[in-house]
């Protein structure tokens, strides 16, 4: 077993532990493919993931704190078949877990699924501004006990 491969089981079992519907996803399954990226001058991330053959009833995504989680299934077409030729689409249940690198504004969020592209536009959710001071020096009175 590769480090990878322990890391992967860790985050099944996260998943099965604390999302609905995310115990489906275990072995046997498989991670759709993702792409992340900034835009608007680093206040919004895109998501990306192809998920071609996927019906929109069977995927769900979740936000928690600053991890995007996807969870699904795409069934196969082929039950029934008297045999199978070649196969080399993955169907099943899938799992895909995405570190972010900022905290989302969850009411903002939007996501669109086009021809099996599934894009999720996370807004940065907005700080109020922190007022520095290059320097400020702070008077402390130490007492001492009689």
């Amino acid at each position: 077993m590769f480090a990878d491969d322990s890391w992967r089981d860790l985050d099944r079992l996260f998943a099965e532990l604390s999302l609905p519907f995310a115990g489906l996803a275990s072995r046997g399954s498989f991670s759709p493919n993702a792409d992340v990226y900034l835009t608007d001058g680093g206040s919004l991330m895109v998501v990306q993931i192809e998920l071609a053959g996927v019906r929109r009833p069977d995927i769900r995504l979740f936000v928690e704190g600053r991890t995007f989680y996807l969870v699904g299934a795409r069934s196969s077409e082929a039950h029934g078949c008297e045999a199978v030729l070649q196969k080399e689409i993955e169907h099943g249940y899938f799992f895909k877990k995405i570190l972010l690198p900022a905290p989302v504004a969850i009411d903002k969020v939007r996501a669109e699924y086009v021809d099996g592209m599934l894009t999720v536009h996370l807004p940065v959710l907005e700080r109020p501004p922190v007022h520095t001071v290059d320097r400020m020096e702070i008077r402390m009175t130490v007492r001492g006990r009689s």
